[in-house]
């Protein structure tokens, strides 16, 4: 009953469906348990689901008081007090803070307010810490997702850290801090993790030392990408994190302790269970170590797996493993809700779920003997990787092959001696710092040799594969399958696996079709806030990438972050052309991420931006060895559409008015996409005699009064229209002036900022427009 209880509040808080929908299941599964008896588990499932989701809703959508920060009217421009409540998030580049909001200052006054606050701050702030008081002019806003297919829900990721508005810093000597000796438990706990981070600094100054913060107090901040990049590709990423080894070790060592102290005594041996004792007061260094380690989830699961053996075997009943994780799983769920949603929960539970299971099928009784114990051994990582498999490509967009090799031989470098240094390094350090330092510099010694097998683990081209996103059906799918052989050759598992062959063949069926059928062209303008990003799949089945969106100044790649998450979600495994329509930051700003994906040419104009994003981009067209064709009006595009603008050897007024203008077109129906063009390109096309009636138009420049002039939009003569533009951007675009020129012609106009993603699609006759969020949808063109 326990494993339904566990899997019943998970899924009410993974489905997404309202508690009623569950409430009403359970009370239908009780009212026919009269009859029969399983459905007694049902009506048991359905009402922890509907307790699932409760909490859940709780979470994402609590009730605010009236003095909430969010209860603001934002975007508001002031001035905001508090104090940070977490350790802060560094990484290279950006600085976060969790702050707790006293007061918001604005030109009417002090008002106080209560609520907390994601503050990030461009540039590290090394001085704060846990507990400072802050202050720092800045803008209050709503948290806002991308809304495109594949893309991260930030919003809900927020929420359920309690947080409901955001803000940034871009100066950092802007924030202003004020420190005092945080008291309490966690204050101290805070500053012992501070100066063990510090001392690892110190003692251990090259790459190993950010990876041993990790190892020891949790904190992967300073671990540079590259780097990470080769963790991940390695399929080792997991030993970064705090989890089940170290939480064992300290366990281990602590019982021991005890126990040896309550030996010394023999009236204590004769008066208490020493056993017992040492294993109850063990958990008390697991609980300090778990708050020193940051209390993330791979660490309270170990955690709270070690509190549930301890009390099995208080209460004198078999440890299970597969109970204990049960257990926990249900405990995390409901202290603190939404985290099954959380990646590291899912990959954590499913990971150890997977090698218990596959080691109970290659080894089923006990693995006391060394041939049992090496075939459990073995069967470990290829356990972990099919476990895990699907999730990191829901994730991540990548399975790692290489794990097979990289984790036997990773997990005992990096897990045995070194975190004995680094854990024993931590518990001297406030008695005898220096002895902490000699203990962090011979656990850097013995990291630096895995670090260099890890990188060089992962630098093979076939150590991760890029795979598409699975959609919630195919993951299904894959985990079914994937029971049907753990049950292989028991009855039915035959049965059950040639279903799921036969249901993953129709799925690839269909989508094959979906990307490859020809007679469609398909263009979908992204969300990447104030910038330009596209994906044209062609009626042949090639795709170009026009853009990719970007922040000027800062370390947000929008080209990893939404165009490559779209393309996976879309199944599209290459890129036939990736175009830059300017050097502009806000549409080249992510193209760098996508050119080390190889795509097959890079088109551009030939004029180069400025600044350190246009050197970055640079470097990586110089780099990654994609063929570069400078592209100009007339120039052949091998049938992938027809450049209109700018002509050979024109010499543009503003780097705007150099933007690569692309016409796509399907039968009678064509697609214009404009870049940022401003009123001297539209001239010089239509003195030019350029085609460019289209039945729909990517609005250039953003909706701005540089453009769309009225002879352009008059010979376009578009019937939809599609804006790219923030939500309550600085420049104030679209201008309402331009967005009237649209309407008053009727054109369909559609905003990236209120409609999400928005698609068109035609067949060669009508043209089609629809966006993500509800009410965001233009009727069919008539034919022409």
């Amino acid at each position: 009953m326990l494993w339904v209880v566990t899997i019943g509040v998970l899924a009410g808080q993974l489905v997404p469906v309202t508690p009623v929908v569950f409430a009403v299941g359970a009370l239908a599964m009780a009212g026919a348990a009269w009859r029969w008896r399983w459905c007694i588990g049902g009506s048991v499932l359905f009402a922890s689901a509907a307790l699932g989701a409760v909490c859940l809703e709780r979470v994402v959508a609590p009730p605010l008081p009236d003095d909430h920060v969010a209860r603001l009217s934002l975007p508001l421009r002031g001035t905001l007090e508090g104090r940070v409540v977490a350790a802060p998030e560094r990484r290279p580049g950006r600085t976060t803070l969790l702050v707790e909001a006293s007061a918001f200052v604005t030109a009417n006054g002090r008002r106080p307010v209560r609520g907390r606050v994601r503050l990030g701050v461009r540039g590290p702030i090394p001085k704060v810490r846990y507990g400072d008081a802050v202050r720092a002019p800045t803008t209050l806003r709503r948290p806002r997702n991308f809304v495109n297919p594949g893309s991260f829900d930030l919003v809900s990721h927020l929420a359920r850290r309690g947080v409901q508005v955001t803000a940034s810093v871009w100066e950092p000597e802007r924030l202003e801090r004020s420190s005092r000796p945080t008291q309490g438990v966690r204050g101290r706990l805070e500053r012992w993790r501070a100066r063990i981070g510090a001392s690892i600094v110190r003692a251990v100054p090259d790459a190993a030392g950010p990876v041993l913060q990790a190892l020891v107090v949790g904190d992967d901040g300073a671990i540079d990408d590259e780097l990470r990049a080769a963790f991940t590709r390695a399929g080792v990423v997991h030993v970064l994190s705090v989890s089940g080894l170290h939480v064992g070790l300290v366990a281990v060592a602590a019982f021991g302790l005890v126990r040896w102290m309550l030996g010394r005594s023999s009236r204590l041996l004769l008066a208490v269970d020493a056993t017992r004792v040492a294993a109850v007061m063990s958990l008390v260094p697991v609980g300090v170590y778990a708050a020193l380690a940051g209390l993330e989830i791979a660490t309270l699961r170990s955690a709270l797996m070690v509190a549930c053996s301890v009390l099995a075997a208080l209460l004198g009943r078999r440890v299970d493993v597969l109970r204990t994780l049960a257990l926990a799983a249900l405990v995390l769920a409901v202290w603190w809700p939404g985290t099954p949603r959380e990646i590291s929960f899912q990959l954590s539970f499913v990971s150890v779920l997977a090698i218990v299971l596959g080691t109970r099928r290659v080894v089923p009784g006990p693995t006391s003997g060394w041939r049992a114990r090496m075939a459990a051994a073995a069967v470990v990582s290829p356990a972990a990787l099919a476990g895990t498999a699907p999730l990191t490509a829901l994730h991540f967009q990548q399975v790692s092959i290489m794990s097979l090799l990289a984790n036997p031989v990773a997990v005992p470098l990096f897990g045995s001696v070194v975190v004995v240094l680094g854990l024993a390094g931590a518990c001297v350090e406030p008695l005898a710092p220096g002895i902490a330092t000699m203990a962090f510099r011979g656990a850097g010694v013995l990291l630096r040799p895995g670090i260099a097998v890890v990188r060089a683990l992962g630098r093979p081209a076939w150590a991760a594969f890029d795979v598409p996103t699975p959609s919630a059906v195919e993951l299904v799918i894959c985990y079914v399958g994937l029971g049907a052989l753990w049950w292989w050759p028991r009855r039915g598992a035959r049965e059950l696996l040639l279903v799921t062959v036969l249901a993953l063949g129709g799925d690839v069926a269909w989508w094959a079709r979906a990307r490859f059928a020809p007679g469609v062209l398909r263009v979908t303008m992204l969300d990447v806030g104030q910038g330009d990003a596209a994906v044209a799949e062609l009626p042949d089945g090639r795709v170009l990438v026009v853009d990719a969106g970007g922040f000027p100044g800062s370390e947000f790649d929008t080209g990893a972050a939404v165009v490559l998450p779209f393309l996976a979600a879309r199944k599209i495994a290459g890129v036939d052309a990736l175009v830059m329509s300017h050097a502009h930051p806000d549409h080249s700003g992510g193209l760098a991420s996508l050119l080390w994906r190889r795509p097959r040419a890079f088109w551009w104009t030939g004029h180069p931006g400025a600044g350190l994003e246009w050197l970055r981009l640079a470097g990586a067209m110089a780099a990654s060895g994609v063929p570069v064709r400078v592209m100009s009006s007339g120039v052949p595009t091998d049938g992938m559409g027809e450049v209109l603008h700018p002509p050979s050897g024109w010499l543009p007024p503003s780097l705007n008015d150099a933007s690569l203008v692309l016409r796509l077109g399907l039968g009678d129906v064509a697609i214009l996409l404009t870049g940022d063009a401003e009123s001297a390109a539209e001239a010089r096309m239509l003195a030019g005699g350029t085609t460019l009636d289209a039945a729909g138009i990517k609005v250039p420049h953003h909706g701005s009064r540089t453009s769309s002039t009225t002879p352009f939009l008059d010979a376009v003569a578009a019937r939809i229209a599609v804006m790219s533009v923030g939500a309550d951007n600085r420049y104030h675009l679209p201008s309402p002036e331009v967005e009237g020129r649209y309407r008053a012609r009727g054109v369909c106009l559609l905003r990236t900022d209120h409609c999400g993603a928005v698609t068109l699609e035609t067949d060669g006759v009508t043209l089609r427009a629809w966006g993500m969020q509800p009410g965001c949808v233009c009727p069919p063109t008539p034919p022409p």
